[in-house]
């Protein structure tokens, strides 16, 4: 073995072990702002102070700006459950400041000049919002609260589009977005530790979720149940850090099962589905058959994990599931109210097919229908009802540049998951945190894996 081989082994050994100790020091993260509430704010505040600084001090490391993103990207759920901010979009705007800064440092190319046309798309709805808004409506608010979204992604984009990485790059990336989930549900571990207490019925449950909404509680743990699934097929080398976080991956699993809310834990397998072909795809046959053992280990798991969750949750899980109400009666309408959501925005869409009826107007015209105000819980819709024609046009232009960009790098095995992830998680929550967005523009980073799977 040359000196070269032995120098690289030992470097991710101590890479590993530090990762190690940040894995257990997020635990710890966790139990603090259980006991202490208000250090969720010193914790918040200290993570937003410390990436703006350590991009400025490695302002030739465009690998930190994304660092940066994904950790905010992942803790924005926790930091709003714990009351962390104090402004309900510090999530949103944090990232979009930090690729900012990344922007400064670091050219983009001129081809991303596509998702300008994107959010020039989105004026149209804006300025129709502004003609027809009367005086009880908050113009700004009602703007911000929906273009908080479309702006992290758009941002997001410019800095990731084709920009080139290695695999060991996106692992570190995934590694990243663990790290504020392990405190999250280190947290919601001791905030409910027994949760067959709370659940009594087969809603989505926020006494299981740190009194938080379950639906994007789900989508966040979904997101990390596939980080660990990717590391399952590509470990560690430090034995004590795999066991670990294949006992998280469990972890994950069980408390986005019991939040019974079903839309991040659906994207989830979806996504490790996907990854796990294209994976296979692209590995020699000898480490197929290496990997089959692990699959059939999953399955194993999965089983082990559906049946702790049904006893914690008194059952009420097999009738989410089974679109059962807690009596077990099976019911209609298995999008617990979407369809109907859907439907009216498509109704205004046919009815406003040009400009839509204005952004973030939605919520009112069903007010002004059911006396109840329902936001949207999808982006495709609403882009359709409240910005028309141009709605429908910023929607395939998404669609169409990262699938055009895997046409053009097919090898690149985290494309698909991860556009899957942006669509599926606004298809059911819309773009109410930043993650969607963020995960959309890394859909667009060059990854090239090679054909041994390494």
């Amino acid at each position: 073995m040359s000196v070269i081989s032995i120098l690289e082994k030992n470097i991710t050994r101590t890479k590993e072990l530090r990762f190690l100790y940040l894995v257990l020091f997020h635990m710890l993260i966790g139990f603090l702002i259980y006991l202490f509430k208000p250090f969720a704010l010193l914790y918040a505040t200290g993570c937003i102070i410390y990436f703006i600084i350590r991009i400025l001090i490695n302002s030739d490391k465009p690998i930190v700006v994304l660092e940066a993103v994904c950790y905010i990207a992942a803790a924005e759920v926790f930091f709003r459950m714990t009351k962390g901010v104090v402004f309900y979009e510090t999530g949103k705007y944090t990232v979009i400041l930090l690729v900012i800064i990344g922007l400064y440092f670091h050219d983009f190319k001129e081809k991303t000049v596509v998702f300008v046309i994107y959010l020039l798309l989105l004026i149209p709805g804006i300025v129709v919002t502004y003609l027809s808004v009367t005086y009880d409506i908050n113009f700004r608010k009602n703007i911000l609260f929906n273009i908080s979204g479309p702006l992290s992604l758009f941002f997001t984009a410019m800095f990731c589009y084709k920009r080139q990485t290695n695999l060991n790059t996106y692992l570190k990336l995934l590694d990243v977005i663990v790290l504020p989930i392990i405190a999250m549900v280190s947290y919601l571990y001791f905030y409910t530790p027994d949760l067959q207490e709370v659940v009594t019925g087969a809603d989505a449950n926020f006494a299981a979720t740190g009194g938080y909404g379950p639906n994007q509680v789900s989508t966040i743990l979904g997101l990390g149940m596939f980080a660990l699934v990717v590391r399952l097929f590509i470990p560690y080398k430090n034995i004590y850090l795999r066991l670990l976080m294949y006992a998280l991956l469990a972890f994950f699993s069980y408390r986005a099962l019991v939040t019974l809310s079903r839309g991040g834990v659906f994207t989830a397998l979806i996504m490790s589905a996907v990854f796990i072909v294209s994976y296979f795809n692209f590995t020699k046959e000898y480490i197929k058959a290496k990997q089959l053992f692990r699959l059939i280990l999953i399955g194993l798991a999965a089983i082990a994990v559906w049946i702790v969750s049904l006893t914690q949750t008194n059952n009420m899980l097999y009738n989410k599931y089974t679109n059962r109400n807690a009596k077990g009666v099976k019911q209609e309408d298995f999008s617990t109210g979407r369809v109907d959501l859907i439907e009216g925005e498509l109704e205004l869409f046919t009815k406003n097919p040009i400009f839509g009826i204005g952004a973030g107007m939605g919520k009112f015209y069903r007010l002004e229908a059911t006396g109840i105000i329902k936001a949207s819980h999808n982006e495709v819709t609403r882009l359709l009802s409240e910005h028309g024609a141009f709605g429908l046009l910023s929607i395939l232009l998404l669609i169409g540049v990262p699938l055009f960009h895997y046409v053009s790098d097919t090898r690149n095995i985290f494309i698909i998951p991860f556009l899957l992830f942006w669509f599926l998680t606004i298809s059911h929550s819309s773009m109410r945190i930043a993650a969607p967005g963020v995960f959309y523009g890394l859909a667009l980073l060059s990854v090239h894996v090679k054909k041994n799977g390494k």
